[in-house]
């Protein structure tokens, strides 16, 4: 399902996102990934959310987009690694999340979610996977388009919710209101949403998976995956592959 993927963008690099994006490079890394990976954030790191959030000592203050490109790099130099320290906003959004995009979305608020899902409903070929989480609980949504069409129901249509949220846009948020804007969270809860889109991907890149799942249960492309830590459960709502897609291995991401 992946096969067209030429560029890749990580956008919000917190309490998901870093943990997330370690091992996801591992992966791109290993299978000799030729396209470009995006680090996308426009805040820094700070002392207050060190304690669920992959950072080190020395990040403090960077910017997360700077700070995590400069380790990918040296643990992983074979990857092609970009910064964009800005929020994604309606203004350029298109800079980020191009044409045969695989866009993962880790932010933690909706204006950032919608802008990005209305920009992605605009392109030909592009998958968008957003998650967020509450406290306990959380999501991964599964967007993919080919050709200009879409295969998933969209993020806007599933959540009408997050269609119509105006609040919390970092983009035009001072210092202050950002240090306070925060929602408690957990590390096993931010964990879990990074583990969730792991899972999202992988199911979207592994062609034995979807052939077995074409076999197994008619509804084998996920839409979206749902996790809850007070009930120690990870379940999936599925939809049905789209037949005429071609499942070879990606080749950006293949051998």
């Amino acid at each position: 399902m992946l096969n067209f993927v030429q560029h890749i963008v990580v956008i919000g690099l917190g309490g998901i996102g870093t943990w997330f994006v370690t091992p996801f490079a591992r992966f791109l890394h290993e299978q000799r990934f030729g396209g470009e990976l995006v680090m996308a954030d426009g805040d820094t790191f700070s002392a207050l959310n060190a304690h669920r959030q992959d950072m080190e000592a020395t990040d403090l203050g960077k910017h997360k987009a700077a700070a995590l490109a400069e380790r990918l790099s040296r643990t992983m130099p074979g990857l092609h690694i970009r910064t964009f320290t800005e929020y994604v906003t309606a203004d350029n959004a298109a800079q980020v999340v191009k044409e045969k995009s695989l866009a993962i979305v880790a932010v933690d608020n909706h204006p950032a979610r919608a802008t990005v899902a209305r920009h992605a409903a605009s392109l030909n070929d592009v998958c968008v996977l957003s998650a967020g989480n509450e406290k306990y609980d959380g999501n991964v949504h599964v967007y993919l388009r080919r050709a200009g069409k879409d295969l998933c129901t969209s993020l806007l249509e599933r959540h009408p919710e997050i269609a119509k949220s105006r609040s919390g846009d970092r983009a035009t948020l001072g210092c202050d209101e950002l240090i306070t804007l925060g929602q408690p969270q957990l590390l096993v809860t931010n964990f879990l949403a990074a583990t969730a889109l792991l899972v999202a991907f992988h199911a979207l890149w592994d062609r034995d998976a979807l052939r077995r799942s074409r076999v197994n249960r008619p509804s084998g492309l996920p839409q979206e995956i749902f996790f809850d830590v007070r009930a120690q459960a990870m379940t999936a709502i599925a939809t049905p592959i789209q037949h005429e897609v071609p499942l070879p291995v990606p080749a950006a991401i293949a051998n």
